[in-house]
């Protein structure tokens, strides 16, 4: 049997600074991920409304391109 494996398990109060680290790291990815979605979603929202009343639209995209 190998229990190499169950040796290298570490608890969280064995962990090391740089295990700490990461795992902080990637918690804060985590919620900057969920971040970004909600802003999508909030300014594709903004998009539609402003397509559906007509206003607000930037010139660039209301005009046809010019050639």
């Amino acid at each position: 049997m190998n229990h190499l494996g169950s040796n290298h398990r570490l608890t969280p109060s064995v962990m090391t600074d740089e295990q700490h680290e990461l795992e902080r790291c990637k918690q804060e990815i985590e919620r900057l991920k969920q971040l970004v979605v909600r802003l999508s979603e909030i300014a594709l929202r903004n998009v539609v409304k402003s397509a559906q009343s007509g206003r607000n639209v930037p010139e660039c995209l209301s005009d046809p391109p010019k050639s």
